[in-house]
């Protein structure tokens, strides 16, 4: 009798640790699933200070507005895996009435409409976005290559950059919006929130604008 109760208490131990382990898998397949809001920090690496992601979100808007930057800090996770951070601003217009959210990741300097509960929109959505504002931004700054080069760029006058590569390639460049074409026509420029993608000869790649600048 003795051997029979400890072997049913036996089996209700194991029973049990295997129920907890069902809903500790449950539990985790469910935070995966659903993108966190958190404010101790990220699994990613910040590049971008709160100035120049406070930029990225005024720079295409109209009017005089302003974003401050609110306490939650949005962690999404994508499609491939990677855990993307976010800085979330409050952007009001040119009367200090609040219009909605901004949200700009910490890494690529790319800016959203934040709808809340994880939702990004494309920025183009957000109430007082102006193409034409977008098409003005300034050109001038440092540019990262993937590889470890460099592009400095330089704002000559209206319609005109200047370009150097750390291999030793520059010269001019006429701008159209947020796009440029090299004097000699070999290299072309795409500007688009603070990233420059670079077509053409060996400088082909992709360019991020350093924190600093």
């Amino acid at each position: 009798m003795e051997r029979t109760i400890a072997l049913a208490a036996l089996c209700a131990v194991l029973l049990s640790g295997c129920a907890v382990q069902v809903d500790a898998g449950q539990e985790q397949a469910v935070q995966q699933a659903v993108p966190q809001d958190h404010t101790d920090g990220t699994h990613e690496e910040c590049l971008l200070t709160e100035a120049q992601a406070r930029k990225q979100v005024l720079a295409p808007l109209s009017g005089t507005c302003s974003a401050v930057l609110t306490e939650e800090t949005l962690s999404v996770c994508a499609a491939d895996g990677a855990e993307h951070a976010y800085f979330v601003f409050e952007v009001s217009g040119a009367e200090g009435t609040p219009v909605g959210k901004a949200a700009v990741d910490r890494t690529t300097g790319e800016a959203y409409y934040y709808l809340g509960d994880g939702v990004l929109e494309d920025y183009t959505a957000f109430p007082l976005y102006d193409a034409a504002a977008s098409d003005r931004q300034s050109w001038a700054g440092v540019y990262l290559g993937e590889d470890g080069s460099t592009l400095t760029v330089g704002q000559q006058e209206e319609g005109s950059i200047t370009y150097a590569f750390s291999d030793g390639t520059q010269g001019e460049a006429a701008t159209d919006g947020g796009t440029a074409v090299s004097a000699d026509g070999t290299l072309h420029f795409l500007l688009e929130q603070g990233i420059m993608t670079v077509a053409g000869g060996e400088q082909a790649g992709v360019y991020r604008l350093r924190p600093e600048d």
